[in-house]
């Protein structure tokens, strides 16, 4: 069976749900992931190349979460992740960022 979008859910320490990642259907130019985090949370937007890892997070579009760049590093398969400071949980970014590294693979 074909499956059209690949899903992928970070689960907190203590059970639940901390975000469920999903790529876009339909992202012409360039990839597309949507993360969203249950009650309560802003959903996240993801774009760019993830497999060259230059992208970035938003929450809603306009705010800046994270950037992901291997353009930083001269040292082979490694790249960094800048969190903005102010409300974004770095640990959660972190996990985000991790997985979607092994679904782009």
């Amino acid at each position: 069976m074909l499956r059209i979008k690949d899903t992928m859910e970070i689960e907190k320490g203590e059970g639940g749900t901390a975000a469920t990642i999903k790529k876009a259907l339909i992202a012409p130019l360039r990839d597309r992931w949507t993360v969203s985090i249950p009650p309560g949370g802003e959903d996240w937007d993801v774009q760019g190349n993830i497999l060259d890892h230059e992208y970035h997070i938003e929450a809603g579009r306009r705010e800046r979460v994270a950037e992901i760049s291997k353009k930083w590093f001269r040292i082979r398969d490694t790249y960094g992740v800048e969190v903005e400071p102010g409300g974004h949980d770095d640990a959660l970014v972190l996990a985000v960022t991790a997985a979607l590294d092994q679904m782009a693979h």
